[in-house]
């Protein structure tokens, strides 16, 4: 059985769709006594008859039935691993490992996707959200090839870091509100408001923090929940009001979203790899392209 391989499955699954040892000598463009030898060897070698003679024909004998049907799944496999193995080491057609945070994933991230996609259909993509720490971790274990956080992270040699692009951070507040008829507000309006911030103290929570301590203000945090959707529907509840990036995690009519004008606050959002991992070649393609489009220079003191 040690000696069957894929040229003698691919013999016998022929033979066993024509039925006759010539016909199929002609299409896999051998002789037929080729054929027939390599029908008797598999025989042997599985050690049962996988055919039967009847005058000019070959049919399958029972045995050979059940045999041929594991076989055409055996070569089926086999097909699909050796196009997994190019894949692989094809820019064009490999499969590109992403984590992100939420706020990516809502509508940045599905735009490039469908951008890169358009150019190359044969990269296939595996998304995974998370926060900042699970993504860095992530990129740190080698579950994922790319990451996109932000702000930038730190204390993280191993990571190679390029900013792509920067997300604004709005004041979110209930409908009914006393500030939601205003064109825009500043920090030190929310210095008396409760507050619905991530818990994290990376990420989006953490240039929330900077931007109070800057102003001196010592906000009044009175929930925390690192899903971005709980926290603006918490601020629907009339609950407190919040700081988000925009777009919201989901548009409302029951929130009033303000810009801020003094300080502005936005987080730089960036793209890493493990820099001690080689990249596949459709990773490196989709990092390449997406680097072409960053619209902001790396620049850790512009964050917030």
């Amino acid at each position: 059985m040690n000696r069957i391989n894929a040229d003698l499955l691919r013999t016998c699954i022929e033979v066993a769709r024509v039925e006759h040892l010539g016909r199929a000598a002609d299409v896999l463009h051998a002789d037929q006594s080729t054929v027939s030898r390599k029908i008797a060897r598999l025989e042997e070698e599985v050690g049962v008859p996988l055919f039967e003679r009847i005058g000019r024909s070959i049919r399958l004998t029972q045995a050979g039935r059940r045999f041929v049907t594991r076989a055409g799944r055996i070569l089926d496999d086999l097909s699909d691993a050796v196009a997994d193995a190019q894949g692989a080491v094809s820019a064009e057609s490999g499969q590109v490992h992403v984590g992100f945070l939420h706020t990516v994933g809502a509508r940045w991230l599905p735009e490039r996707l469908a951008w890169f996609l358009r150019a190359y259909p044969g990269v296939r993509f595996i998304l995974e959200e998370g926060t900042a720490a699970e993504v860095i971790g992530g990129l740190i274990a080698g579950d994922f090839d790319l990451g996109i956080v932000g702000p930038p992270p730190t204390n993280a040699p191993e990571l190679e870091i390029h900013a792509i692009f920067r997300e604004r951070v709005a004041v979110v507040v209930p409908a009914g509100h006393r500030l939601a008829g205003q064109q825009s507000c500043v920090l030190h309006d929310l210095a008396d408001e409760r507050l619905i911030l991530p818990r994290s103290r990376s990420g989006l929570r953490k240039v929330v923090d900077d931007a109070f301590a800057a102003q001196g203000i010592a906000p009044n945090v009175a929930y925390e929940g690192d899903d971005l959707a709980i926290v603006q529907g918490l601020v629907e509840a009339g609950l407190g009001s919040t700081l988000l990036p925009m777009p919201l995690p989901m548009p409302s009519t029951r929130v009033a979203v303000l810009p801020l004008r003094e300080p502005p606050i936005a987080r730089t959002m960036v793209l890493c790899w493990n820099r001690r991992r080689a990249l596949p070649p459709a990773a490196r393609l989709f990092a390449t392209r997406l680097l072409e489009q960053a619209n902001e220079p790396f620049a850790e003191e512009s964050v917030a």
